[in-house]
């Protein structure tokens, strides 16, 4: 079942007043939550079909739309700061989608935050900069957002205590750099998160049936728990 939600009026900047999608297991059914973020020229209706092959009873899916379909203007690589206020805005919505999924019951650890592509970026930035136990993060065809300056410079300011992160990408996508995802790695498991870092050969830009079935594993765990 997919609703519009809600419009994420609590967010500041350029995505305030952008809707929350809202799909999967109704409130009072909800176990578990997914939070997820389209890619750039993408949406939130977008997002949750190319997921839908990883559904489970019981999961709540919520989708925050990004003005415009693009969540930052630059590239992922470019400083950080070249990407604000709308770094900071995009990673507001993806409090907003949390904060919602607590609102019916399912708190940090029971949900599992992920994206494709910009939208990978998005969540993965969430979490650095709110770390914490979730159930797990999902990075397709993304890494930690700004320059590798911004990343070697970095450190997460807390425990990710064992948060499972499935960090996926295609060795022949042009919009992931390898030293990003180096450093993307480095980060997350210095803050004690458990990574599972996936390089797919010939394989480009693109969600494979290989992750598809990692996420829904991810999905059973947390469901299990």
């Amino acid at each position: 079942m997919t609703g519009a939600g809600r419009r994420m009026d609590a967010v500041s900047g350029p995505h305030a007043g952008q809707p929350l999608l809202t799909a999967g297991a109704p409130a009072l059914a909800a176990e578990a939550a997914f939070v997820v973020c389209h890619g750039r020229g993408a949406t939130a209706q977008g997002v949750v079909n190319l997921f839908e092959p990883t559904s489970r009873h019981g999961l709540a899916v919520l989708a925050p739309q990004a003005e415009r379909s693009r969540w930052y203007p630059r590239r992922a690589t470019a400083p950080r700061a070249d990407n604000e206020p709308w770094l900071s805005s995009s990673v507001d919505c993806v409090a907003a989608a949390l904060e919602r999924a607590e609102s019916i019951g399912i708190p940090p650890e029971r949900t599992v935050l992920g994206g494709f592509s910009q939208g990978a970026c998005v969540v993965a930035e969430f979490v650095r900069r709110n770390p914490a136990r979730y159930g797990g993060l999902v990075v397709l065809s993304g890494t930690l957002p700004g320059s590798l300056d911004d990343l070697e410079s970095t450190e997460i300011d807390g425990s990710l205590a064992e948060t499972p992160i499935l960090l996926g990408y295609g060795e022949d996508d042009p919009h992931v750099d390898p030293d990003h995802v180096a450093e993307t790695v480095r980060l997350f498991e210095r803050a004690s998160a458990t990574v599972d870092e996936r390089c797919y050969p010939e394989t480009g830009h693109e969600v494979t049936d290989d992750e598809f079935d990692a996420i829904g594993g991810l999905f059973e765990r947390v469901l299990e728990s």
